[in-house]
């Protein structure tokens, strides 16, 4: 594939999660500041358990559109009917079910938000196969704006029904909307309706790698679920809550981060599958600007906690100030553990991406285990979450190694000048921190210190990423 139009695919697709991702923090910035935080730990469980059905629906089938050397409109129609009916069933679950579940987090307000949430399975459904067409045909710059319009709509409609006092029902139609106008924004770009066929060969192809992917994306999805389940029936929907905001913050720049990589590498590996130099080559790139780029945000981000949270979301969210700094710690590994991902799935190789799966989720729910036995605090789940999160980056090294011959020792030596260059800056960006200063005019000088100090470390460290990006940001401005 054309080395410009994968610079451009990434480009348009870092722009999407940043312009969509950033505008939705500020949103949910506004909406912190107007709603309790026991609200934020209410739509937490809402959405958990919405998220799960999902993974059930979705089946691995989107990953499996994707990953296919070759997708026909028949596939794709055979796909929307089996998600189609699947989503039918786990909404009546979920009418159903909704009683039940408020009974156990002894919140009786969560059945009607739940059963009304439900419904967006559909559109999330119908939404993952037109995302799996836009990404087989690079075609990022329309998924940019289809997000970035539906994040701008539901934002304005849940902020002006908090401003009314709508309560936990702001949060659950900000969500729901981002979710059907997104939907509706890339079936006016596609103009895809299914069909009328269903093909039972299709299915069963799909299924074949699909059905492994599954497996592990259910894994991977109730594991990511379970502290907020646990958190919400062992403590308070305000703890969940500070937890949750925590979680926003950190989760912000490295997934979606990691996702535009992700989203823009996927396919264009998926197609060179057979060639492991050219494999080797790309993941130790993408690896290395990820580090690059989300070590030192994530350790400045926990530098910076306690006066970002105040100026932000004012003093009633000081609790979240701990689990920023904790989730920001864990977070950080998210370039080394999914570029990892990222080449076994490219590969084909669902069957190897499923036993590692099982085996990553036993280790790190060994871990979770513990830290709720043994201490129960949340502050103790959080930083069980540091500990397994780093553990899974040294776990899902061994079939890259076993693959591409690309082991601990390469992948060190890619990372290590970002990762103390980071390090140094947030020991910086803290200590100037301690200052008595007003928080605005704090905040500010910290982000410009931290800058100044990362960007003068890469150059003594001579770090290859960094010159990198130097070079490509003046080739950008030659061809502009």
């Amino acid at each position: 594939m054309e080395k410009g139009k994968i610079i451009r695919s990434l480009a348009y697709k870092f722009t999407e999660r940043f312009a969509v991702k950033g505008i939705g923090l500020v949103i949910s910035i506004v909406l912190g500041r107007l709603l309790a935080p026991d609200l934020f730990g209410q739509i937490a469980l809402v959405t958990v358990f919405t998220d799960i059905s999902l993974t059930l629906v979705d089946g691995g089938l989107n990953t499996a559109l994707v990953q296919a050397r070759e997708a026909d409109d028949r596939d794709y129609s055979t796909v929307f009917y089996i998600t189609c009916a699947l989503s039918l069933v786990m909404i009546a679950v979920l009418q159903l079910a909704s009683p039940a579940i408020a009974r156990y987090y002894r919140a009786p307000e969560l059945v009607a938000p739940l059963r009304v949430y439900s419904f967006s399975l559909l559109f999330s459904s119908f939404n993952s196969i037109q995302v799996a067409r836009l990404q087989r045909a690079m075609r990022f710059r329309e998924m940019m704006l289809c997000n970035l319009a539906a994040t701008l709509v539901s934002g304005a409609l849940g902020v002006a029904l908090a401003m009314r006092g709508a309560g936990l029902w702001a949060l659950v139609l900000y969500f729901f909307a981002q979710i059907v106008v997104s939907s509706l924004a890339m079936l006016l770009v596609l103009r895809w309706i299914p069909n009328r066929r269903f093909s039972k060969d299709s299915a069963k192809r799909l299924y074949g790698f699909g059905f492994k992917m599954l497996a592990a994306s259910l894994i991977t999805t109730v594991y990511n679920n379970l502290r907020p389940l646990i958190i919400g029936r062992r403590f308070t929907t305000a703890d969940l809550g500070y937890y949750n905001r925590g979680q926003t913050f950190s989760s912000t720049v490295s997934l979606n981060l990691d996702t535009a990589v992700q989203s823009v590498m996927f396919p264009v590996l998926s197609r060179s599958q057979d060639d492991p130099d050219v494999l080797r080559a790309m993941l130790r790139r993408t690896k290395s600007m990820g580090a690059f780029l989300i070590f030192p945000v994530m350790l400045g981000m926990a530098a910076v906690a306690e006066p970002m949270v105040r100026l932000l979301l004012t003093d009633k969210w000081l609790p979240a100030v701990p689990f920023v700094v904790l989730l920001s710690l864990g977070e950080a590994q998210v370039p080394l553990t999914t570029s990892n991902l990222v080449i076994v799935k490219s590969m084909g190789r669902s069957d190897l991406y499923a036993k590692q799966e099982v085996l990553r989720r036993v280790l790190m729910l060994s871990v979770l285990a513990f830290s709720v036995l043994a201490f129960n605090s949340v502050t103790a789940i959080a930083a069980g979450f540091v500990f397994s999160a780093w553990l899974d980056a040294f776990v899902t090294l061994r079939p890259v190694k076993r693959l591409l011959g690309y082991g601990w020792r390469e992948q060190l030596r890619d990372t290590w000048r970002s990762a103390l260059a980071s390090a140094l800056m947030a020991a910086a960006v803290y200590a100037f921190g301690l200052l008595a200063l007003p928080l605005l005019v704090k905040l500010c000088l910290q982000v410009l210190l931290g800058g100044a100090v990362y960007v003068l470390l890469n150059l003594a460290l001579k770090n290859e990423s960094f010159f990198y990006l130097l070079a490509m940001l003046r080739k950008g401005r030659r061809n502009a």
